[in-house]
């Protein structure tokens, strides 16, 4: 693996965290962040925005809704006791500094760090509890971990949000002898290794369940036609479940009891394309109409229907002009979206269409994305986990067979029916809908990136700010005031970003700063050369110090984790992660999810395979050394559903998974 210098040397200051299962709170920064709501007393509002969009985003700046990853975790005997053990829960001051930490995993279990009972020191960050385990058995299990990590050459990579970095401070170690002698041992290490296999073994698994359980492509399933419509044949089912038309069908429907009408759908559908038809100002952002709508989808549209005999202005479902691409499992955000769902969620479940132009010759640059957040009853390990099996179970089923569809149509129906979330609007289960397109832009052309939320009478989809993305003007690179706010916002964040510990807020300032969307407003892939260097995020060069951005690993995560950072330069992706493709052809996936770069022109500057490597596009430390990051974002998801199906609730190694996790925050 090929990182670089100074990645390896921040990364070395971290302490032993667990992966697989879990996730770093990263410290490569250590400036302490803002992790209040950085609302100031005179909020900006834009009288032309209505009430309901404001209320979308008017909690957009609030606290992260998780417990940070804990940066170890250490256990210790208790002399005689052979059924508990002492857990500690270390955390740093800057990251985290509330009296108690409460999980449940099993059971129910409340860490303190107050010098009282079982924990030896009040506020030396390591939050102590007693925690039920056989001592005999876990010891075995540590040592065989141990033992199986280091016979097949385990090596200390392991992924720091999003990106795969190589760690020597995540070795393979658990002290039996210390830990035999009654003193606090780290367990960080073996819990890395929960369900390892051989080297060989383990690429081959993740792969599969990668393909299977993960990230889904294959156009057995695809295009399955049980499921799907084919609107250019006019063949399939168009019930079926994954069809665009009953998927927006679901969104429309009042209630279970009352699922929407074709007419009812109609106008569901055209209120939210009419959008692209009118100026939108969210938040103070202005958005320009694209008029394309008209002649590209709603025109050609609404005649199919008409000449199929439909009443005038309705739109027939059988010509929606839009694909299946792929259905993703979003596990990984099983503590919710930062921007949109509660931390009570099992993850997200994801459906992602591409356009087809209306004479039925080609896929058109512009995808689809319902998001919705998984609500169960419950939120706790066990539930948690039966969710995972689910989506884990289909590694076992051949992908596109008749056996493992119907399989995967029994998990999707839990996240797209109606009636899935009984408290939201429609009781929908979608989290946010998000658009990317090109095909619509006027000259010049522009990648543009938008969010719509299900309106609060469920009426309609409303258009909203888009999440972790400031508006395009905060990022001119130039010394102005608009960059001057958004480089303070970071540097006064600097800690909470690169720990994915941060919300960017709707105003900040007193001026609005979510954007209504987000532009791509130069190439997104190629050679980091001045000055056509791959989109990102930035303010200016250091001989400006208000609008420079002093941390570079701040500057990098909080551009990644925008709309247009992510689909660009921060990752080499050329506009799409899932690229749009006509019928009859299995869609391609960006460099950031598979570790093999993309279309569009990307740079995979990493030697070694099943990993994209990325220069920092911004040149950071410096044109001659920058940073390259590595991403392999399916692999990193793989290894996190196959290591949480391999703990047990209330486990030793379970609890500490559990307390090591860090939900992303970005909304890729």
């Amino acid at each position: 693996m090929k990182t670089s210098k100074k990645t390896l040397t921040t990364v070395a200051l971290l302490a032993v965290v667990v992966t697989l299962l879990s996730w770093s709170f990263s410290t490569r920064d250590r400036r302490s962040g803002d992790h209040s709501s950085p609302y100031e007393e005179d909020v900006y509002t834009d009288p032309q925005s209505s009430l309901k969009i404001l209320t979308f985003i008017d909690n957009a700046g609030r606290k992260p809704n998780s417990i940070p990853g804990a940066e170890d975790v250490l256990i210790k005997k208790i002399p005689g006791d052979n059924n508990h053990l002492i857990m500690m829960v270390y955390y740093s001051k800057e990251n985290y500094s509330a009296p108690s930490v409460t999980i449940n995993n099993g059971y129910t279990i409340t860490f303190k760090d107050d010098g009282k009972g079982y924990d030896e020191k009040a506020g030396d960050g390591l939050y102590t509890a007693r925690v039920d385990a056989d001592v005999k058995e876990f010891r075995k299990q540590a040592v065989d971990i141990l033992k199986q990590m280091r016979d097949n050459g385990y090596k200390p990579y392991r992924y720091v949000n999003r990106e795969l970095v190589y760690d020597p401070n995540v070795a393979a170690t658990f002290d039996a002898q210390s830990f035999d002698a009654n003193k606090a041992v780290s367990i960080a290490g073996v819990t890395n290794g929960v369900g390892l296999k051989t080297p060989n073994g383990q690429t081959a698994q993740m792969d599969l369940i990668g393909k299977n359980c993960v990230f889904i492509t294959n156009l057995g399933v695809i295009e399955d036609s049980t499921r799907t419509y084919n609107y250019c044949t006019q063949k399939g089912n168009i019930n079926g479940a994954w069809t665009f038309g009953t998927i927006m069908r679901q969104l429309a429907s009042q209630s279970p009891g009352q699922i929407a009408t074709d007419a009812a759908l109609s106008d569901f559908v055209k209120k939210w394309l009419n959008t692209w038809l009118s100026t939108q100002i969210i938040n103070g952002d202005t958005v320009q109409a694209r008029s394309l709508m008209n002649t590209q989808i709603l025109n050609p549209w609404l005649s199919k229907s008409k000449g199929a005999g439909n009443p005038k202005g309705q739109l027939d479902m059988r010509f929606a002009p839009f694909k299946l691409t792929a259905i993703a499992n979003r596990f990984d955000l099983r503590a919710g979206n930062p921007d949109t769902s509660p931390r009570e969620v099992c993850g997200e479940g994801r459906l992602i269409y591409c356009l087809i132009n209306s004479n039925c010759t080609a896929a058109l640059n512009m995808t689809i994305i319902f998001e919705y957040a998984v609500y169960k009853p419950n939120y706790i390990c066990d539930t948690l986990l039966s969710w995972a099996q689910q989506w884990f179970n289909l590694k076992n089923l051949t992908i596109g067979s008749s056996t493992y569809n119907q399989a995967l149509q029994a998990i999707t129906d839990q996240f797209t029916l109606c009636g899935t979330n009984p408290l939201a609007p429609n009781q929908s289960s979608l989290a946010q809908l998000r658009t990317n397109e090109i095909t619509l832009s006027p000259s010049p052309k522009l990648w543009e990136l938008k969010e719509f939320h299900i309106d609060s009478t469920g009426d309609s989809l409303l258009q909203t700010t888009v999440g972790q993305a400031p508006a395009d003007k905060y990022d001119s690179e130039t010394i102005n005031s608009n960059v001057q706010r958004m480089v303070s916002f970071v540097n006064q964040n600097a800690g909470a970003i690169v720990s994915h510990q941060y919300t960017v807020p709707a105003q900040w300032q007193g001026f609005g700063f979510l954007g209504a969307a987000s532009h791509i407003l130069q190439s997104p892939t190629g050679k980091p050369v001045p000055p056509l260097k791959p989109f990102h995020w930035d303010g200016t060069d250091s001989t400006n110090k208000p609008t420079f951005i002093k941390s570079d690993n701040a500057r990098a995560d909080f551009s990644l984790q925008t709309c247009n950072g992510c689909h660009a330069g921060e990752t080499q992706t050329s506009f799409t992660h899932v690229d749009p493709v006509f019928f009859g052809t299995e869609a391609t996936l960006s460099g950031f999810l598979t570790g093999v770069a993309g279309k569009g022109g990307a740079i995979d500057s990493d030697t070694t395979a099943n990993s994209m490597g990325v220069k920092d596009p911004a040149l950071r430390p410096s044109g001659k050394t920058p940073t390259i990051r590595s991403f392999n974002d399916i692999n990193r998801r793989a290894q996190d559903l196959k290591a949480f199906v391999n703990t047990t609730c209330g486990s030793v190694l379970g609890i500490s998974a559990q307390l090591m996790f860090q939900p992303v925050n970005m909304v890729d």
